[in-house]
């Protein structure tokens, strides 16, 4: 396996509840990211975001970075690892400074943000991400971007992202163990809408529902800024789970049942369909009416997408989706979910498939890889992020010795 084969990857890892993934991305010489290696390995080392088996975790990260490295043909040492669930929170902050020389450089633009980003709920909190919305300078409001304005006060409105701070830490501890540097801790909200949402959805206002095993996460744009990120303890599994209790089956036949023949509204089956189903204490297969799996599904299903719109209404923004809603995630895959989400939210509702990437597509054009993709895309963005900035203080430096060396050769 060739180390360093790949100098600009990006590695995505996606700690979820059911499973772990790596995408592994290469950046290509026209800034394109390129998918050259995926693995995903089951896991029951989480539960709700929370790394509840750390032994469980670290042994499914190790396999699935194994996989991709194996179709990548090249080590993974760095990751941009995903953090979500009940960890991640977010809250509307408003700060501002004094300007001291009278106009806004990049400078002060760090600083005010830098304020902004002291803004947690408490000490157990860790600020991940700043996410501005408008800034101000003096009476002017509404500004995108303020550098080069003259003032004497310039603020900032923006959506500060958090995580619980014995979340990171565990996560930090799992992937000490995994031998693995991490390059940045991504709320998954962030990555997942990086890979599935397109610019023109964030300015006309979107909701984006990913929907994993344990957790929905939630993540609301507006006029192309994050205005709202959450989580609902509540997904993919909890569906497993009402099916195993209605039907008397065990998780593993309900879980089988769900993934072969579920459906999200019961209007999608046949009233006739019986399905054979094994009973809890006894090998013998029973029939069963599809319909009534269909109506323990759509139940859960239905409630999901309910708490998701209420969530959305508290904070103000249900009048502000425009684009309507995106839903992705592994469970977000069942025939009929669209559908379902259409009939709570009363609006347009497409599923979210990662984009804007080459490569591997077929192997990765699935919700359950929205948030290892989205991770490796904002590892891409930090690449050439960094490569521009290095180019610019190389082109000072570069016109800097320039005019040096002329200065001198005068002056003989």
């Amino acid at each position: 396996m060739a180390v360093g084969k790949h100098s600009r990857q990006a590695v995505g890892l996606d700690i979820g509840s059911t499973k772990v993934s790596a995408v592994v991305g290469e950046v290509t010489p026209e800034g394109e990211l390129e998918i050259i290696g995926i693995g995903s390995h089951p896991s029951k080392g989480t539960r709700k975001g929370v790394i509840v088996d750390i032994n469980s975790t670290v042994d499914a990260i190790l396999k699935a970075v194994e996989d991709a490295e194996m179709m990548a043909g090249t080590r993974v040492n760095t990751v941009y690892v995903g953090i979500g669930g009940g960890q991640v929170d977010s809250l509307t902050t408003e700060v501002s400074m004094e300007l001291a020389t009278k106009e806004v450089t990049h400078r002060e633009l760090r600083q005010v943000l830098e304020m902004a980003r002291s803004q947690t709920p408490s000490d157990q909190h860790e600020t991940l991400h700043v996410m501005p919305i408008e800034y101000r300078l003096d009476e002017e409001v509404g500004l995108s971007n303020p550098i080069g304005g003259t003032g004497t006060k310039l603020g900032v409105w923006a959506q500060v992202i958090t995580a619980s701070v014995p979340a990171i830490e565990a996560l930090m501890k799992g992937l000490d163990r995994a031998k693995l540097e991490v390059q940045e801790i991504v709320a998954q909200q962030l990555a997942s809408a990086r890979a599935v949402l397109t610019p023109d959805e964030r300015d006309m206002g979107i909701a984006l529902l990913d929907i994993g095993g344990g957790t929905t996460d939630i993540i609301v744009y507006d006029a192309g800024s994050v205005r709202h990120v959450s989580s609902l303890m509540v997904g993919g599994n909890h569906v497993t789970h009402d099916l195993a209790v209605g039907l008397r089956t065990p998780v593993t036949e309900a879980e089988r049942i769900k993934k072969q023949c579920g459906r999200a509204l019961q209007s999608l089956i046949d009233a006739d369909d019986l399905i054979d189903v094994q009973g809890l204490a006894a090998k013998e297969m029973q029939p069963i009416p599809r319909k009534l799996i269909g109506e323990i599904i759509e139940c859960r299903v239905e409630e999901i997408f309910a708490l998701a719109l209420r969530r959305i209404q508290q904070q103000g923004l249900y009048s502000e989706l425009s684009a309507g809603v995106v839903i992705t995630g592994g469970a977000s895959v069942m025939p009929g979910m669209t559908q379902a989400a259409e009939a709570v939210f009363e609006m347009p509702v497409r599923l979210g498939l990662p984009g804007q990437i080459s490569g591997l597509t077929d192997l990765v054009n699935t919700p359950m890889y929205a948030t290892g993709v989205g991770l490796a895309l904002v590892g891409r963005d930090r690449l050439l992020e960094g490569e521009a900035s290095h180019s610019r203080h190389s082109g000072v430096s570069e016109a800097f010795r320039r005019m040096t060396t002329w200065v001198q050769k005068f002056f003989e």
